[in-house]
C-alpha cells in the first residue's frame, strides 16, 4: 500500500441557480397573413374615400368658380348698363321724354348757402333749335340707315371688283388665244415652205 493524500473538497463557488425563462410562442402564419391583408385593405378603404372626398370638393370649387365667373360678367354687364344710361345722351332723351328743354339763360344754386345767382325764366323749347336728341327708335332707325349704306357701298365695290377680274381673265383669254392663232399660223407657214422647198428639190 502506498500512502497517498486523501482528497481534499473543491471549496471553489458555484454559480447561482436561476430559473430558465419560458419560451416565446411564436405567432402562426395564417392569422399574421389575415392580419396584414386586414390592415391593407383597411387601407385601400380609406384611400378610396380620401379620394373621393378631394374629387367631390374639386367639382364643387370648380362649380363656385363658374358661378363667381358668371356673377363677375353680369355685374360687369349691370356697371355697363348703368354708365350708359347716366351719360348725357340717356339723361337728355329722358328729359325730352319728361317734356323737359334746354334753357340756355337758367338760374344757378350755389351751395351749401343755397344763393341762387341769375333769373330763372320759363323755356318754350324753341330757345336752342339746333338742339336735338336722339331717342333710342331714332338712333336705330338711324344706324340700320347707316348699316345699309355701308353694306350697299360694299356689295358695289365687290361688283366693281368682280368686273374687273372678269374683264381681266376675258383679256387673258383673248390674248392666249391670238397668241396660239398666231404660233399655229408661223407653224403652218413653216410646214409649206418646208414642203415647198423639197418640191424645187426634187425638180430635175
Amino acid at each position: 500500500m502506498t500512502a497517498l493524500p486523501a482528497p481534499r473538497p473543491d471549496r471553489s463557488p458555484r454559480p447561482s441557480l436561476r430559473p430558465v425563462a419560458p419560451r416565446r410562442r411564436k405567432m402562426a402564419t395564417i392569422p399574421f397573413v389575415m392580419v396584414v391583408a386586414l390592415v391593407m385593405a383597411a387601407g385601400m378603404v380609406a384611400l378610396l374615400v380620401l379620394t373621393t372626398a378631394l374629387q367631390s370638393q374639386t367639382f364643387v370649387v370648380q362649380s363656385q368658380q363658374r358661378e363667381a365667373e358668371r356673377l363677375a360678367d353680369q355685374l360687369s354687364a349691370l356697371q355697363s348698363e348703368l354708365a350708359d344710361r347716366r351719360s348725357v345722351q340717356n339723361l337728355a332723351v329722358a328729359a325730352q321724354k319728361l317734356g323737359m328743354r334746354p334753357n340756355p339763360y337758367g338760374a344757378q344754386l350755389q351751395l351749401p348757402d343755397g344763393t341762387v345767382i341769375g333769373d330763372a325764366s320759363a323755356v318754350t323749347g324753341s330757345e336752342i333749335p339746333s338742339v336735338h336728341y336722339l331717342t333710342p327708335e331714332e338712333a336705330a332707325a338711324q344706324k340700320a340707315a347707316l348699316d345699309k349704306a355701308e353694306a350697299d357701298r360694299k356689295a358695289k365695290l365687290k361688283a366693281e371688283a368682280r368686273a374687273k377680274a372678269k374683264a381681266k381673265a376675258e383679256a387673258a383669254a383673248k390674248a392666249k388665244a391670238e397668241a396660239e392663232a398666231r404660233a399655229k399660223a408661223e407653224a403652218e407657214a413653216k410646214k409649206n415652205a418646208a414642203e415647198k422647198a423639197k418640191k424645187e428639190a426634187k425638180k430635175p
